[in-house]
């Protein structure tokens, strides 16, 4: 049967193998020839637009929280029971200037001013009296040196009528006392009169401390009555009505509505990017950040800033510069710059643009001088190149340096010329010299130069 079976596997396989050798010549044979594809297959399509120098403001976004202008903590100046607390003074309520919002009894600080009054009119009566004393010393002392003169009259008259012996020595003894106790008389006068200045400035400076206890206890009396220093939001109520407080315990808090500071963070590489500007002005730039005119000075330097919630939806407010901060932030090692918002509560659009309230965290956009600059998109710049399609339709690779980058934007001042065709759509693999074939993004272009316009 092996044997058989043998004779019939080498009869079959030179049928298979040529059956095998007709089918595969079939199948080759059968296939379409093959297409050379023409190079106009190889052009790969991009968008494109049109490179065009705008005047732009650089500038670097910061961040930072709101805080008042001034925070005030009010304290009792005087000690005493509340007696009438403003219906409104609560947390949130915004009240004007000058609004009495509370008031301390006042029968203690009444008395005490009634009863400086009383010793200023004792003092004052006191004054009156030595003022008459010394009239009335003036007046008996010139009497005094009257009666003097004629006792000396009458003693050298009695002294030749003595050499006469014309009356007796007792007689004109008795004149010579006389004269001597008119001498007394005037000498004593004199001494009173001497005394009087030092117990006039007693009485005048009795009269002052008077004078001043009354000052302080009107003052007093007025501290009895608290108004609002400013336009103000109050933030806290700490006491009660009815309460009895001593001086220097904490009343309410309230913060200004008028303007709003915010310290904003910003990168140093960031800052010196913007400051690259300021060539030639360094002068201006020592000023701003020694110079309590700081304001006026960053406005000659150019710059300026607004401000919104951390939000690409929120609109801005104008913003001015105050200051510098004094150090670097320890933990980001960022720089701070106060800016201010003046009328924070101003032109409120609900649901909008609220008002600018303590603790809201916000972007500040910081700008410098209007510059021309090549704006492209973001997504446009590859590492520091972009690719441009040359007048032959070819894709070309070109590294650019210095660019800003602005937002959704990117600021170039050299490495493009105007009217080139910048491409902004993915090519992958960007080859140089590789064929494209460009379209034209006429939305992308109108969105840079609406963006331009909002700069």
């Amino acid at each position: 049967m092996s044997f058989f079976k043998d004779l019939t596997l080498r009869r079959f396989f030179p049928i298979a193998l040529f059956t095998c050798i007709f089918i595969a010549v079939a199948i080759v044979k059968l296939q379409p020839e093959m297409v050379h594809e023409s190079g106009a297959g190889l052009i790969t399509p991009v968008n494109i637009i049109e490179v065009r120098p705008y005047q732009v403001r650089p500038a670097i976004i910061g961040f930072g929280t709101v805080e008042p202008d001034i925070l005030l903590e009010s304290k009792a100046e005087v000690s005493g029971k509340i007696t009438y607390i403003h219906p409104q003074l609560r947390n949130g309520s915004i009240l004007m200037k000058d609004t009495v919002i509370m008031r301390i009894e006042t029968e203690d600080y009444q008395s005490a001013l009634q009863q400086t009054q009383a010793t200023i009119a004792s003092n004052q009566a006191k004054l009156r009296e030595i003022e008459l004393q010394k009239s009335n010393l003036l007046a008996d002392l010139t009497l005094v040196q009257k009666k003097l003169k004629l006792a000396n009259v009458e003693l050298s008259r009695m002294q030749s009528l003595l050499k006469k012996q014309s009356i007796s020595r007792s007689s004109y003894d008795n004149q010579q006392v006389n004269v001597l106790q008119l001498q007394q008389e005037v000498q004593k006068l004199n001494n009173q009169l001497k005394t009087l200045p030092e117990q006039l400035a007693s009485a005048q400076a009795n009269l002052a401390n008077s004078e001043a206890l009354v000052s302080t206890h009107q003052r007093n009396l007025d501290r009895t009555i608290i108004k609002l220093p400013f336009n103000a939001r109050i933030s806290e109520l700490a006491v009660d009505e009815n309460q009895y407080i001593n001086k220097g315990t904490l009343l309410y808090t309230a913060q200004t509505t008028d303007k709003m500071l915010i310290n904003a963070q910003f990168a140093m590489q960031h800052v010196r990017m913007l400051a690259n500007d300021f060539q030639g002005q360094a002068p201006l730039l020592k000023e701003a950040f020694t110079s309590v005119l700081s304001p006026d000075i960053f406005n000659q330097l150019g710059l300026s800033a607004k401000v919104r919630l951390a939000s690409k939806d929120s609109p801005y407010w104008p913003a001015n510069i105050e200051r510098i901060s004094s150090q670097l932030d320890p933990e980001t090692r960022t720089l701070g710059i106060i800016v201010s918002v003046d009328d924070p509560y101003q032109h409120l659009i609900p649901g909008f643009k609220p008002p600018l309230m303590q603790g809201m965290f916000t972007e500040v956009l910081l700008q410098g001088k209007a510059r021309t600059f090549f704006v492209i998109p973001r997504d446009a710049l590859h590492e520091n190149e972009i690719y441009i399609v040359n007048q032959q339709n070819q894709l070309q690779r070109r590294t650019v340096k210095d660019s800003q980058i602005q937002g959704e934007m990117v600021l170039l001042a050299n490495g493009l010329q105007a009217g080139e065709s910048l491409i902004v759509s993915d090519v992958f693999p960007a080859i140089p010299g590789m064929q494209v074939k460009a379209s034209v993004n006429t939305v992308l272009q109108q969105s840079i130069a609406n963006w331009v316009k909002e700069q």
